[in-house]
């Protein structure tokens, strides 16, 4: 931390962050202005299940499933409480680890569910991964876009009215506007590597040309399902009470390497939150904690140790995993954590940033 630099009493923050400031009273903007989640309500996700239950479809809702916590909780709200005919899938990034594998055996077993696995080749994702790292300092965009696009042909496959996701409002202010899911974004910084066929990443793409804007009207016109964030229909139990619901229920197993084990089911997540902190100055963890501190489901004290465990100081576990799978030396690392932010946003799409800008406008008025 510099001299300069002022660090918030209550939470984590400190106000280098992009959109922090920390007041006359060492409190940050997002402490003093924090006001408890208010849920949709349960009678509104009540009424949109039983419209998707209406459509008569083989399945009433999509659900992925990393084999982590929050998804497996998802899984457990949609079949064991509200009854729903559920179709499962996961994307195989390349670095699942065995507990989440096993994970997901339990779940689909216990939930009686049909599971489908969306697996690329291991070579040509590594690949992608290794040269979104070069050119742009991250490699979550590859993981991601590779979920939402394969999550949208299965949607579409098999018309499931709903695509129920497990991004919970703990997640809320990653504190990057990077737009790391931007396809376009995606193309611009793959078009450096002339070995990386343009065909294959249309294929990884599925759908090359789409954008929100797109996206919005096929959902709309019933092409893919609806997407529902279902945890922000429901008073959210904390992270430790959700543990226990679905190892109770589901079968599930936690890891051992950290109590705060939201990611652990992607061996390369210590690594991203490790280049992470190298770009930004911080974990990508440490804003989710400080949620975790307004929530009182965790005390200052405890996300300082949880948080330092993240700092750049100590290798991550799988280190030497990830750069070997991705042929990277301490000088690639090295350049790699040097990458400014925000390098490649000037190639996101135009309907994209129209989308979002007029989103955050409907949801202020």
């Amino acid at each position: 931390m510099t001299n300069t630099e002022k660090k918030c009493s209550k939470c984590l923050l400190t106000d280098n962050i992009e959109g922090v400031s920390i007041g006359e009273n060492n409190v940050c903007n997002y402490c003093s202005e924090y006001t408890p989640f208010k849920p949709y309500g349960e009678e509104t996700l009540l009424k949109i299940f039983k419209k998707a239950q209406s459509k008569k479809k083989t399945y009433d809702a999509l659900v992925p499933i990393s084999g982590g916590k929050d998804s497996t909780y998802v899984l457990y709200l949609a079949v064991k409480k509200y009854g729903l005919k559920v179709l499962t899938y996961t994307f195989d990034n390349g670095f699942m680890c065995e507990l989440a594998i096993k994970n997901i055996e339990n779940a689909v077993k216990t939930c009686g569910v049909d599971h489908i696995w969306v697996k690329h080749d291991t070579k040509f994702l590594d690949e992608l991964y290794r040269t979104a790292l070069i050119n742009s300092g991250e490699i979550c965009g590859i993981c991601g876009i590779g979920i939402e696009r394969s999550m949208l042909k299965i949607s579409e496959a098999w018309k499931t009215p709903l695509i129920l996701l497990g991004h919970s409002p703990a997640e809320d202010n990653s504190f990057t506007s990077e737009n790391i899911y931007d396809s376009n974004r995606l193309k611009a910084i793959l078009s450096n590597n002339s070995q990386i066929n343009k065909n294959k990443v249309n294929r990884f793409l599925i759908f090359p040309n789409l954008n929100f804007i797109s996206s919005y009207i096929y959902t709309k016109f019933g092409r893919f399902g609806k997407k529902v964030n279902i945890l922000y229909y429901l008073d959210m139990p904390s992270d430790q009470e959700i543990a226990k619901i679905i190892k109770n229920e589901m079968n599930w197993l936690d890891s051992s390497h950290s109590e705060y084990s939201r990611h652990f089911d992607c061996l390369a997540e210590p690594f991203t939150n490790f280049i992470r902190e190298k770009r930004f100055g911080y974990s990508r963890r440490m804003p989710q904690l400080c949620n975790m501190i307004r929530k009182n489901e965790i005390t200052r004290e405890e996300a300082i140790n949880i948080n330092n465990n993240d700092k750049i100081e100590h290798l991550p576990i799988n280190y030497e995993l990830v750069t070997s799978r991705l042929k990277l030396n301490e000088n690639d690392i090295k350049e790699i954590g040097n990458i400014p932010i925000h390098i490649f946003d000037d190639h996101t799409s135009k309907a994209n940033i129209f989308f979002k800008k007029a989103r955050i406008m409907l949801k202020k008025n």
